[in-house]
């Protein structure tokens, strides 16, 4: 006898085969389809990652005051989770805690609770970030005011719902996290070089985004702390079951050869200069060339490194290093050097300058504003006779001056420890013109930094030896503890003593008695060259743009300082002389007081006396005639 199942039972059946069969499908997708992602969701819950940022190291001058140094500060968030209900009320009592507007508040949290619950910020979805960088000292007074802020819930009787919300918005309305910024407590000094930090993409609170702070940048940022560990199921971290604890290492302090007295000397002078002129922008560096240390460095205009984004970007550019200039008569010294230095000329010949006019190659040369005849080597530098360098200059010929001017190292970056230092521009004697050697002898058709030049004439001043810029003087450990010391480095000998020596004491008179005298001190000798360039357009030279220059040294005889300024297309046309010897001459004379260097004028050192179309040294004329 059969059985026949009523409609019923089979549809019971039916639904219990079906139900079957989902929870089989949703097995097989669990546990195999997504198998991987479970197992890393498990993998992040069960672990907690902690990260424990270091602290960027400062930057001091060398005499220990600090330039950058890093400041605790709060960012301060809000849980758009507990303001979902409740914006209107949550703004108005936030608004006037953190000194924002109630309805601009108001707004933002409204569209980012319209996105998602909130857009993805550097604390992940479902947190706004509402003001960074306030001090602890700011923070201090709202969080007691979040503390005792009833919200609008009666003060008494509290249910046990209402008490477990009312904890709730007094934490998550307003939190705080740690942070770090970045200060710079002598505002535009050094800026520059000095550079600024931005928020970080390297795992850092901090990372440099321009001069020192991007090039050291690996040393002041120092390495994270990191520890990993299990957590239990509140999310409490379980310390005895870390699998990972890397220890945090502050980053390093930087110590500079900067000297901050001088360099705000240094800023002031050009600050006059500038107001006076109102140059593009007017640049000085100071160097010491027994060592090679820059003791200032300086460009205006200036900006705060604090609030860079403020300024032209402009004025981020350090002109010392990353510019590269026609230089005009400051480049005869070289061409000067190399003659005496191959002895192919001594101070005494005489040359024929023509009167002012010389025609080379086909070429007219002159000789700005003179009209020199017979001129010795030496007046040809005191007068700074274009006419006379260039016929220098063919008697040294064109390989042996390429060497020269590659020996004093115008072809290569100097090395400092600075982004976008150029190389400077030198071609090679193979693709010079007929007439090049008699340009490239007085600076010009070749383009170098002010660094560059500032570092030959320190070679000069230091017999002729050319040192390595050194701008880090040394590393310390973050607890004050010396990491490491930078020496001088003495690059390669250009020139014998002597010959350095003779071209000090031709320096010496075109601040004596030639078109340097504006940069002459009352105690102390002072040996240097102007400089006065037209600036070409890429075609042709522009009347009107000029690079006036100055590079000095003092004392002269055993110079114990190097400065270089320069003054970039000032606005009245004007001299080197004119312009930048002044500047030079400010910051001597206190320089000179600054690091009590000893007064040495009148003190019966040798010195040649110039001979002036002495006839009896006819027969040392050099005569060269196209």
């Amino acid at each position: 006898m059969k059985t026949i199942a009523s409609p019923r039972i089979k549809i019971l059946a039916c639904l219990f085969f079906a139900g079957f069969a989902v929870l089989e499908w949703r097995l097989i997708h669990l546990q195999i389809l997504r198998h991987d992602e479970l197992e890393e969701k498990a993998e992040n819950y069960r672990f907690t990652t902690r990260v424990e940022q270091a602290w960027r190291g400062q930057i001091q001058d060398r005499n220990g005051i600090q330039l950058a140094l890093t400041v605790p500060v709060k960012n301060v968030y809000a849980d758009l989770e507990v303001w979902t209900n409740r914006v209107e009320l949550l703004a108005h009592i936030v608004a006037p805690l953190l000194g924002v507007d109630q309805a601009g508040l108001s707004r933002r949290v409204r569209q980012s609770l319209s996105v998602h619950n909130g857009p993805p910020t550097d604390r992940g979805p479902g947190v706004l970030l509402l003001k960074r960088g306030i001090t602890p000292a700011e923070w201090a007074p709202i969080k007691e005011a979040l503390a005792g802020e009833t919200f609008g819930l009666p003060t008494n009787h509290l249910s046990s719902r209402q008490r477990t919300m009312l904890k709730g918005l007094r934490r998550w309305t307003l939190f705080a996290e740690d942070d770090q910024r970045r200060f710079y407590p002598h505002g535009e000094s050094l800026a520059q070089a000095l550079g600024f930090t931005g928020t970080g993409t390297n795992g850092h609170l901090l990372q440099g985004k321009w001069g020192l702070e991007a090039s050291l940048d690996h040393l002041l940022a120092g390495e994270n702390g990191v520890c990993v560990s299990s957590q239990d199921a509140a999310g409490n971290e379980l310390a005895f079951c870390r699998t990972t604890n890397v220890t945090v290492r502050d980053g390093a302090h930087v110590v500079l050869t900067i000297d901050l007295t001088l360099q705000k000397i240094v800023e002031a002078a050009l600050a006059k200069v500038v107001a006076r002129y109102n140059p593009s922008n007017a640049s000085c560096v100071v160097i010491r060339p027994s060592t090679g240390e820059i003791l200032a460095m300086a460009s205006l205009p200036a900006f705060l490194p604090q609030q860079p984004d403020r300024s032209p970007t402009a004025t981020w550019r350090n002109h010392v290093i990353s510019d590269r200039y026609e230089v005009g008569s400051v480049f005869k010294v070289i061409t000067l050097a190399a003659a005496l230095e191959l002895g192919v000329v001594n101070l005494k010949q005489q040359i024929n300058c023509e009167n002012g006019t010389w025609i080379y190659k086909k070429s007219a040369l002159h000789d700005d504003g003179h009209r020199n005849g017979i001129l010795t080597v030496w007046e040809c530098l005191v007068k700074s006779s274009n006419i006379g360098l260039a016929k220098i200059a063919l008697l040294v010929g064109a390989n042996r001056l390429y060497d020269f001017i590659t020996r004093f190292g115008f072809d290569r970056a100097t090395g400092v420890p600075l982004p976008y230092e150029t190389p400077g521009f030198v071609r090679q004697p193979t693709n010079w013109s007929a007439i090049s050697i008699t340009r490239v002898a007085i600076g010009q058709e070749l383009a170098v930094s002010q660094l560059q030049l500032a570092m030959a004439y320190a070679a000069m001043a230091n017999d002729g030896k050319l040192m390595r810029p050194m701008l880090v003087r040394q590393l310390d450990h973050a607890d004050g503890t010396l990491w490491g010391r930078y020496e001088p480095k003495c690059v390669r000998s250009v020139v014998r003593p002597e010959t350095a020596r003779q071209v000090r004491e031709a320096m010496q008179d075109v601040v004596e008695l030639g078109t340097g005298k504006a940069a002459a001190l009352p105690d102390h000798t002072v040996a240097g060259k102007t400089g006065t360039a037209q600036k070409s357009d890429g075609h042709r030279y522009v009347p009107g743009r000029l690079y006036c220059s100055f590079v000095g040294m003092v004392p002269a005889g055993k110079p114990e300082l190097v400065i270089a300024v320069a003054v970039d297309e000032p606005k009245d046309s004007a001299y080197g002389g004119v312009v930048a010897a002044p500047v030079f001459r400010e910051i001597a004379e206190q320089a000179v007081i600054l690091y009590a260097i000893v007064p040495d004028k009148g003190n019966g050192s040798f010195r040649p006396t110039i001979p002036s179309n002495n006839p009896n040294l006819h027969h040392d004329m050099i005569a060269m005639n196209p």
